[in-house]
């Protein structure tokens, strides 16, 4: 038994710890949420010089390269600014193969996030990766996985494709934080999940979006385990990183939000849901819309059975306190009609009691006088036999009694008056022998 409750003791000890640490990075994450316009107007300061270097451009080679920046911190802020400058570097690449592909690249990036997944695909097929730096192969390979993977319900037939893309990838740059999560279904397949962990924390972060990526990867591969502390944690991360370097088009604060609607914190996750749906509007990431908007109802459905729950339960309430009040004020009427008939009891027996009292001191009153006339015959007989002799006392004796007469007459007893119950009664008696 003891054995049990230190177990059940460690358990709680645990859950509680888990808890408190989850509430460090939702606190975190509230906060990057809270400085979220300044975090904003941080990056539209630096945004905002890359356009005035654009348009003071010299040369389109010189513009291209502004156009290919402003393509890099767009490309998840406004996917219709970003449009933009990716049409003007498919412009001013010039005869440059190098930069038409990189354009084309970006292109079919932009198309994917604006849902035109079969035309983003008829571009892809076109790109020669030959001379493309690092940089551009993992736009390239990034992008060609998700096209393939959205198109897999339709076309299962592509699956050797994204494998394709995954294993070229992978010989290329096996650093690469993306290629590594997405080259982890090997290890997934093979039952390997912590061995696919251990790779994603040894890839080479080489920006902050990498960092991002890196905690939502981990997320991801906690998820796959059922480590569902772990996974909160990590997208509560990437959702703090994804604020404060003013990303709009994310997926870490989606995830997380689901997440803790299936962990029943609701209020939680209709907040965070709802920032998610502001930023992928705000960033036009139509392929988000869908599923934000979908996983929104869903918690506002729960939210309006909690509403109507707590409406029936308040309904119930009033009516169990209203019964209540009437019981407690029929009581009341109930006792105050039981008291009023005590009181009036009370004072009949109080009257009865005066008059009892009453008649009792006119009884004590005659038989004092009849005790005086006894006491006076005695002391007449005394004085007879004392001055005239016992004859006189024996003649007496002889003579009538006065107690005769008081047997033999009616004795009536009158002006004696009694109050009660503030009716004034005169009492008379009279008793016959």
């Amino acid at each position: 038994m003891k054995i049990i409750n230190l177990t059940l003791a460690f358990a709680l000890v645990a859950i509680v710890s888990c808890s408190k640490s989850n509430m460090e990075y939702y606190s975190a994450l509230d906060q990057a949420i809270k400085f979220q316009d300044e975090y904003d107007i941080r990056y539209n300061s630096m945004k905002d010089s890359l356009i005035r270097q654009y348009k003071g451009a010299q040369s389109d080679s010189v513009k291209w390269e502004a156009a290919y920046r402003l393509e890099n911190i767009l490309s998840y802020h406004n996917i219709d600014t970003c449009h933009f400058y990716v049409r003007r570097m498919l412009e001013l690449h010039g005869n440059d193969k190098h930069r038409e592909n990189i354009s084309k690249v970006c292109y079919v990036n932009i198309l994917y996030k604006m849902d035109s997944v079969r035309t983003a695909l008829q571009i892809f097929r076109q790109i020669d990766t030959t001379q493309m730096t690092i940089e551009a192969l993992t736009k390239y390979y990034d992008v060609g996985y998700h096209i393939y993977s959205e198109l897999l319900p339709i076309h299962p037939e592509y699956i050797q494709a994204r494998l394709d893309i995954i294993e070229h990838w992978w010989q290329r740059d096996s650093t690469n934080i993306q290629c590594t999560f997405y080259h982890n279904d090997i290890y997934r397949g093979q039952g390997k999940s912590r061995e696919a962990i251990s790779r994603l924390e040894s890839c080479i972060l080489k920006s902050p979006n990498d960092t991002t990526r890196a905690n939502y990867f981990l997320a991801k591969e906690y998820s796959y385990i059922g480590d569902t502390e772990k996974a909160i944690k990590y997208y509560a991360q990437s959702a703090t990183l994804d604020m404060r370097i003013s990303v709009k088009a994310y997926n870490a604060l989606y995830q997380l939000a689901r997440i803790l609607f299936r962990e029943g914190d609701i209020e939680r996750a209709n907040r965070y849901m709802r920032i998610t749906l502001k930023d992928a509007y705000a960033a036009n990431y139509r392929t988000r819309y869908d599923e934000v908007i979908m996983s929104e109802l869903e918690i506002m459905n729960v939210l309006l059975e909690q509403q109507h729950q707590k409406k029936r339960a308040y309904v119930a309430t009033i009516i169990s306190i209203a019964l209540l009040l009437m019981a407690t004020i029929t009581l009341l009427i109930v006792q105050s009609k039981y008291s009023t008939r005590l009181r009036i009891s009370r004072e009949k027996v109080s009257e009865v009691s005066k008059i009892k009292d009453s008649f009792l001191a006119i009884y004590m009153e005659k038989c004092v006088d009849y005790l005086n006339k006894v006491d006076k015959y005695r002391s007449s007989l005394r004085h007879a036999v004392k001055h005239e002799g016992p004859d006189a006392a024996i003649a007496m004796l002889r003579a009538p009694s006065f107690a005769d007469g008081e047997f033999t007459r009616s004795l009536s007893v009158t002006g004696v008056t009694v109050t009660v119950g503030g009716n004034t009664i005169d009492t008379a008696y009279s008793e016959q022998v």
